[in-house]
């Protein structure tokens, strides 16, 4: 009890103090103390971004100065933070802390300033180096002489001005702009030449202004002033933590957490530092990659291609990388790039290899972004996907699907043999936009090389149409000349005796007019412009027709052997031109044989479901009837079959072919609405394919022949109005009628048969007037005799072949359309349907 008195002072001084120690020892507040060196690592931070910033505006890498705003918004917000640390501290410790944070906050405003001034300058500057750049580049290109010369010392003293901006090299400069502002000869760049100098003397003047504020933000104290403010405020809290530690060794052992942090964080921003430089070298990569293909001229991109992988196995530390192509609905093998590091063995993977295991990949684990991402072949589960991977040597893989306008072109794969990789969501996204570059470079290359081959078929089927127009005038006329000759000769084969030396003549004569009028029928042809009278028929009877007549007009040493499986296919069509395409082209392939070994014909349908492109046209989806003719001749080379349904083009000798058997037989397919696939190659054959559309079974009538010999029949002495603007005809045709027992009046003018007509409307029985001539055309000639007198035959004479609108015919009052040239028996019929 005695020590009651003496315990009780002793406890109460004892309490007070440790109630002293522990409020000297009593450690600053955690969340406090975290949020200054929060702000003191942020300004650190943004202050070293600001100045990579700076320096990428300043090389022209840095598209808008946003970054800059955004690191400026950031170092304001930071030193506003750093007035919590104004009370850590009592005494001289505080006041130094107080200095130095008003040190922080003066020169980030310093740096504001200093950057508000660089953005206005380094824009101006930049504006200034890009028009300089292109006007020296179009004026030293587009000039010539002195000039240029003087143009090529200005850009070279002015590299050397931007590369070290010393007052030498502004002094070369100087000069050089002084010699281009001289007086020229040439006035027509005078003001181009002012301008581009106007640029270079602000470049001179800006440049090292704009140097020496990048200089003054790169040595900019706040780093450095942030630092030294961190040593002072850690060192009164080291202070202040030590007098705790007598009481808390758990207050120590948290300082010395909080230094190993400190420590932990200095290592990763290095680190981060580290990764941010290798990213910004793999965007510079891809950004120099992309720009290659800028105005890139076709047959180059493939190279570039190439290059591109190249650099960009280099740049992400890989050992290979493949880019595969295939589109939806080729039929022929995938194609792509392949690239290798030089001294890596791995087995060669085909690009159909590649395509398979991407497409049928299974494991969804490993699907990233929409790639597939293998950082470790090892850890896959057993499997075609493991297998594939592990035979190809391969550690890690990462394939990428490009992509173009919604169409999956193909992949681009990378490889990874002699490490393992892992690749960050950021590298993906890298490669993802790699990818996307060399699927836009491969789709530019494709579109632009179809675009080429269907500008070439444009070419070809205008030079085909305009060589068509000329042949059918060329028809024309020629079939006016073959009138005269056969209808003379006609005539003459009917006054002469018929053992007659004379009549064996002109029977001579008669013939080689034939054979003439042959040749013209088949300009005519190629020209479109001969009349067709299409209707359903039944395709293998006439193709059997034309091979026995193939057949009967070759040698022994040649075998023409079919395959006709085309049952009852119809098409609308002319059996004659059908039988013409046969001829044409097994005759072709004969000769292409020298007339020795096998030529085999096929028929049979198809149905393509899909469109497709043809050596000389496209087809559409549908149901066709297909002739194939085949030959083991010497083939065609690309130049030879690029020019094959030209007419007049043969490679046969002179005088052994004219040229015009292939271009007829094409003019004919496509009057048919078909389409051509021709197939050769040198030293093994040719093979033709016609495809014809197919409709519904023809019906049985439709292959009837309605050819049936009708009697001459003479007139009775009707008056016949004859037409014609070709004189030697027009009395041809007024012999031909009075031998036939009719009474022609013949006019070589239109007006002057319509004066004649418009006299005496009632005396005449019939009309036959030509289709072209100068003054009035036989229809607008048809058309008035018509309004005068409606019921009036009128029979028009046409040498071109051409359709006529059977509407016009039926308005101008033409009762039948005949052509030239004309016999005898024809003009009988066709007088008699109307007369008698």
């Amino acid at each position: 009890m005695k020590s009651l008195p003496i315990l009780a002072p002793v406890v109460a001084c004892l309490l007070i103090v440790l109630t002293y120690l522990l409020v000297q020892g009593a450690a600053p507040d955690a969340a406090r103390h975290e949020r200054t060196l929060d702000a003191l690592r942020t300004v650190i931070l943004y202050n070293a971004a600001l100045q990579r910033d700076v320096l990428r505006a300043r090389t022209g890498l840095l598209r808008d100065y946003d970054p800059l705003v955004r690191s400026v918004g950031r170092l304001d917000e930071a030193t506003g933070s750093l007035s919590i640390a104004r009370d850590v501290a009592g005494g001289e410790a505080q006041a130094d802390i107080d200095q130095r944070v008003t040190g922080v906050t003066a020169a980030v405003r310093e740096e504001e300033a200093l950057v508000e001034a660089f953005k206005s300058d380094n824009a101006l500057l930049q504006n200034s180096l890009n028009y300089f750049n292109y006007m020296s580049s179009r004026l030293a290109t587009e000039g010539g002489g002195l000039r240029a010369v003087e143009i090529g010392v200005l850009t070279t003293a002015m590299s050397r001005f931007i590369g070290d901006p010393q007052p030498e090299a502004a002094k070369a400069v100087a000069a050089a702009l002084d010699r281009l502002e001289r007086p020229s000869v040439d006035t027509s760049s005078a003001s181009d030449i002012g301008s581009l100098v106007s640029h270079a003397r602000l470049i001179v003047a800006r440049l090292p202004a704009v140097d020496d504020l990048v200089a003054r933000l790169q040595a900019a104290p706040t780093s450095e002033r942030a630092r030294a403010l961190q040593d002072v405020y850690l060192q009164a809290h080291g202070r202040v933590s030590a007098r705790a530690s007598l009481f808390q060794a758990l207050l120590y052992a948290a300082a010395l957490i909080l230094v190993g942090y400190v420590a932990y964080l200095l290592a990763r921003l290095r680190r981060n530092a580290q990764i941010l430089r290798e990213r910004l070298e793999f965007e510079r990569l891809i950004a120099s990659i992309s720009s290659q293909f800028i105005n890139l001229p076709r047959d180059r991109i493939r190279t570039e291609i190439s290059e591109g992988l190249a650099r960009l196995v280099a740049q992400a530390g890989l050992d290979g990388a493949q880019i595969v192509v295939s589109r939806a609905g080729d039929t022929g093998p995938s194609s792509g790039y392949v690239y290798r590091r030089p001294g890596i063995d791995m087995p060669a993977r085909s690009a159909n290899d590649t395509i398979e295991l991407a497409s049928r990949w299974t494991l969804t684990d490993h699907e990233r972004q929409g790639c597939i991402s293998v950082p470790r072949v090892g850890e896959l589960p057993e499997g075609p996907e493991k297998a594939r991977l592990e035979a190809d040597r391969l550690r890690s893989w990462l394939c990428i699907p490009l992509w173009h306008t919604g169409e999956r072109l193909g992949f681009l794969a990378l490889d990874a043999v002699t490490h393992e990789r892992h690749w960050a969501d950021d590298d993906i996204a890298l490669l993802r936009t790699a990818a996307e570059i060399f699927a836009n470079a491969i789709a530019r290359e494709r579109s632009e090389r179809e675009r080429e081959a269907l500008q070439a078929r444009l070419n070809q089927s205008q030079r085909l149409e305009a060589i068509g127009t000329l042949a059918g005038g060329i028809a024309h006329e020629f079939n006016n000349i073959l009138g005269a000759i056969l209808g003379y000769g006609e005539m003459a084969l009917a006054v002469l005796l018929k053992d007659s030396r004379a009549r064996r003549y002109v029977q001579q004569i008669m013939k080689a007019g034939g054979r003439a009028q042959d040749v013209t029928e088949q300009i005519l042809a190629f020209g479109r412009r001969s009349e067709r009278q299409h209707h359903a028929l039944r395709v293998e009877p006439v193709v059997a027709e034309a091979v026995d007549l193939l057949r009967a007009s070759s040698p022994a040493t040649l075998s023409v052997r079919t395959h006709l499986s085309a049952d009852d296919a119809a098409m609308m069509g002319d059996p004659t031109e059908l039988q013409q395409v046969v001829m044409n082209l097994g005759t072709n392939a004969a000769q292409a044989m020298n007339n020795r070994g096998v030529l085999r014909i096929d028929l049979d349908t198809t149905a393509p479901v899909e469109a497709r492109m043809l050596s000389h046209g496209n087809l559409p989806p549908g149901r066709y009837i297909r002739l194939a003719v085949r030959d083991g001749g010497s083939g065609m080379d690309q130049a030879t079959l690029e020019r094959i349904f030209e007419p007049f083009f043969t490679t046969k000798p002179a005088g052994q072919g004219t040229g015009l058997g292939l271009s007829t037989a094409h003019g004919i397919v496509a009057a048919h609405g078909g389409a051509v696939d021709v197939e050769s190659k040198v030293g093994e054959g040719t093979t033709f394919e016609i495809y014809f559309p197919q409709i519904e079974r023809a019906p049985q009538d439709a292959q009837k022949d309605e050819a049936t010999d009708v009697l001459i029949q003479y007139g009775n002495g009707e008056t016949i109005l004859v037409v014609d603007d070709d004189r030697p005809l027009m009395q041809l045709a007024e012999e031909m009628l009075a031998a036939l027992g009719y009474e022609p009046v013949g006019f070589d003018r239109t007006p002057a048969a319509l004066s004649a007509f418009r006299t005496d409307p009632e005396r005449f029985d019939l009309v036959l007037t030509d289709e072209v001539m100068p003054e009035m055309t036989g229809i607008e000639l048809s058309g008035h005799l018509h309004r005068i007198r409606p019921d009036l035959p009128v029979v028009l004479m046409t040498g071109y072949g051409r359709p006529l609108r059977s509407r016009q015919l039926t308005a101008a009052g033409i009762s039948e359309v005949i052509k030239k040239p004309l016999l005898s028996a024809a003009v009988a019929q066709c007088l008699a349907r109307h007369l008698h």
